[in-house]
């Protein structure tokens, strides 16, 4: 197996994925040749194409129909809920995914006895825009929410100064802790949009703490500073983390349960889903998008096309000359993110409170998250599973996996003598995921439209319409959608 290093985003997919540990990342991935066995698994888990088999590989030639009312291009949760709701309605509806895999980066991966995340958290639960687009559509999902498991904060706060707080409110003074409810007050009727986080927060209060606590929960939420997020979005993500409550949650199973239950009702509703199937071109004529190409020139109809695989992808597959130029330079000048993570199992717990960690005033990281906090089965092996994010701000993967590092040792002394494996994944570059942050200008109604310049071409995913936590504004974008939909689908 050769890898196209120059491809690697270091999403760390190939690493989870191959039973035999022969590839390595330190930022960016490596395949240790005397033991690769040449099983191809990284090839059909890769986004990026980085890998490239050394003998070819046998034609996969699923049975497809010529022609479906609605086509999906990419099986990510906002693909899978608008194919679920679209076969639900009666249209014969088929899901596209170039990976190996449903879910996108939003679901997990099993790797050493562990449900690994590729990319998102968890759902904010059963209240969130995400819990009620699956209510609505008849899926059952089992939760684990801190009233569960006898919690009631959210998150904490730890600083590498070694302080700690069971929560937000009790780090903050007196003062400090009015004028954030103030600020949260005043913004539910208008945040400005024009003014950032940090900036809206410090004309309530200059308090240290309340500003770094902003700035970590704004980056933990979005991967974005506070300085980069208007204040409009903050206030957003802490009214939907505030409705949430202690209802705030872990599906039972992990993240994968959600794609698992979309999957079924899918299927179940006689939606087709095709893995290992790349779309090659978006077929447009006069306008219009009559269909997809798949490999060997194998041509799909559709009376439409919705596709789930970031503004970058859709330029390549429908090609620029089809796109009016004004569109064209928006999708091209969208100011994506960069982040990261560093996932670890450990033997004994690094805390024992809330299942988030908010850590303000780190070098890199911004959050930890605990999934077995709430659902210890998440590894099979007893370990305590960790996420710790982190925003990129530098090209050099293994510097800011060495700042990350250090964070850690320094917010748990006993990391290192815990400390059983880790994975670290960046999300950078060309990886397909949030090409359009939450950051001025791309919020909200500022978003991109779920109907684009092509006729019958639309949109869903996370640079679609919509405000929130990232990951739970998906639904919000494909509500919008489905109700375009009426008008062309009947």
């Amino acid at each position: 197996m050769r890898l196209i290093r120059e491809r690697c985003t270091g999403c760390a997919y190939c690493v989870l994925t191959c039973p035999y540990q022969a590839i390595a990342t330190d930022g960016w991935a490596e395949v240790l040749a005397n033991r690769c066995t040449e099983c191809n698994l990284c090839y059909y888990v890769c986004p990026n194409d980085c890998f490239v088999p050394d003998a070819p590989l046998k034609p996969y030639r699923p049975r497809i129909r010529q022609r479906y009312n609605a086509v999906v291009i990419g099986a990510g949760i906002g693909g899978l809920m608008a194919g679920a709701a679209l076969a639900r309605a009666g249209h014969s509806v088929a899901v596209f995914e170039k990976l190996g895999f449903p879910g996108g980066r939003y679901t997990e991966i099993d790797y050493r006895g562990a449900a690994v995340t590729t990319g998102a958290w968890t759902s904010l639960g059963p209240k969130s825009h995400i819990g009620r687009f699956l209510a609505d559509l008849g899926i059952q999902i089992d939760y684990r929410s801190l009233d569960d498991v006898g919690l009631s904060e959210q998150y904490s706060i730890r600083c590498p100064d070694r302080r700690h707080s069971p929560s937000l409110l009790e780090l903050l003074t007196a003062d400090a802790r009015r004028a954030w409810l103030r600020a949260i007050a005043r913004g539910r009727q208008h945040a400005p949009p024009d003014t950032s986080a940090h900036d809206y927060m410090a004309s309530f209060s200059a308090d240290p703490d309340l500003l770094g606590a902003v700035d970590a929960i704004a980056a933990t939420a979005s991967g974005l500073s506070c300085h980069l997020m208007p204040a409009s979005e903050y206030v957003q993500i802490t009214l939907d983390a505030r409705l949430a409550g202690v209802d705030f949650a872990m599906p039972t199973g992990g993240v994968r349960t959600i794609i698992k239950g979309l999957t079924r009702t899918l299927r179940e509703a006689g939606g087709d889903l095709f893995l290992r199937t790349p779309v090659t071109r978006i077929l447009v004529s006069d306008g219009r998008a009559s269909g997809i190409e798949l490999a060997a020139d194998r041509h799909v109809e559709a009376s439409v096309i919705l596709h789930n695989g970031g503004p970058g992808q859709l330029v390549q597959l429908v090609g620029p000359q089809n796109l009016p130029p004004d569109y064209l330079e928006r999708l091209r000048g969208l100011k994506g993110v960069d982040c990261a993570a560093l996932f670890c199992a450990t033997r004994q717990p690094l805390f024992d409170d809330a299942p988030i960690v908010m850590t303000p005033g780190c070098q890199r990281l911004v959050g930890v998250f605990s999934p077995t906090r709430l659902d210890p089965r998440l590894s099979r092996e007893g370990l305590h599973l960790y996420d710790a994010f982190f925003p990129v701000c530098d090209d050099d993967r293994r510097a800011e996996l060495g700042l990350a590092w250090a964070d850690m040792q320094a917010l748990f002394p006993a990391f290192d003598q815990s400390l059983v494996w880790y994975v670290p994944m960046f999300f950078t570059g060309a990886w397909p995921g949030t090409e359009s942050g939450q950051t001025f200008g791309q919020t909200g109604e500022q978003r991109l439209d779920p109907v684009t310049p092509i006729q019958g071409l639309h949109l869903v995913g996370m640079d679609v319409k919509g405000s929130g936590v990232a990951g739970d504004l998906i639904p919000v974008g494909v509500r919008r959608l489905l109700d375009t939909l009426d008008c062309w689908l009947g």
